[in-house]
């Protein structure tokens, strides 16, 4: 069984609901992009992560939490 996107669920929570080319308009993506991410189709790019993170609440860690294991096996820490 796979995982609900991050974002899809913040989309969800909004009220009213935010569609994937509301979302897509509020981070500076295309609506394209956003459907890639919440399918698994492509990861967010390190260099926006923090960007979607600042504007959706989301912690980074959430959004691409391979980045962050990746992080501390490479740093021995947190992120």
């Amino acid at each position: 069984m796979s995982q609900i996107h991050p974002l899809r669920t913040f989309r969800q929570q909004q009220t009213p609901k935010l569609s994937q080319a509301g979302l897509a308009k509020m981070l500076g993506v295309n609506r394209l992009t956003i459907l890639r991410w919440e399918g698994g189709e492509r990861k967010i790019d390190p260099d926006r992560l923090s960007g979607v993170a600042e504007k959706t609440g989301i912690p980074a860690k959430d959004l691409r939490p391979d980045l962050i294991e990746q992080h501390e096996k490479l740093f021995g820490e947190s992120a």
